[in-house]
């Protein structure tokens, strides 16, 4: 008797974490939108920005209908793959179904950005954590403490996440107009916000 063979699940929309905050994030993010999109990858571990990239191929060669990667700019920089990142974002610039989400420093300025707009520049993470610490008092970059809601329901309190879309915006104009320092801080998670809320509707049709 033949065996039938069995159906890969294709994956309609995917979103990489390169790390644990960055998964966990997307997590209370799925379930409090209700969006639909799938977590890669699934064990809520850091991966490199070179096994991202892999993933990415492998969903895009698997007909994924979108891919978003966030990743922390800082973390690029300090272990000297800037041009490793210039390569990715050169060979999926004109591929639709890929967009490369990252943030400078790191996603915490996202964070910080659902209490207050700022221009203040960070080279790191560390720095940045510090001023979010006014508002998140037990943040913590561990999964004892990402696993929880509770910072999360902190962030998207009252107009928290409308105010966070309207403050990343602001200072992408500003980037987009120049003259900045090189370590002025960004955010392109409204690109990833807005890609999410279109797959809602296209999951419905």
């Amino acid at each position: 008797m033949r065996r039938k063979k069995e159906k890969r699940f294709r994956v309609k929309y995917a979103v990489l974490g390169e790390g644990i905050t960055e998964q966990w994030y997307l997590q209370h993010l799925k379930e409090f939108k209700g969006y639909v999109f799938v977590i890669r990858p699934s064990l809520f571990a850091d991966i490199t920005i070179e096994k991202a990239e892999g993933i990415i191929d492998e969903l895009v060669t698997g007909g994924c209908n979108q891919i978003t990667f966030l990743t922390d700019y800082d973390t690029i920089v300090s272990q000297g793959k800037k041009d490793i990142f210039d390569k990715i974002l050169k060979k999926y610039e004109n591929i639709d179904e890929v967009l490369i989400c990252n943030s400078m420093p790191s996603i915490e300025l996202w964070f910080l950005l659902h209490f207050k707009y700022t221009t203040k520049e960070y080279v790191n993470c560390n720095e940045l954590v510090k001023d979010l610490k006014v508002f998140l008092p037990e943040y913590q970059k561990k999964r004892t403490y990402l696993e929880k809601v509770d910072w999360f329901s902190k962030l998207v309190k009252g107009r928290g996440g409308e105010n966070a879309k309207e403050n990343a915006i602001k200072l992408l104009k500003i980037i987009d107009a120049g003259n900045v320092g090189e370590y002025f801080p960004f955010s392109k998670m409204p690109m990833a916000i807005e890609k999410f809320e279109k797959q809602i509707t296209n999951n419905e049709r």
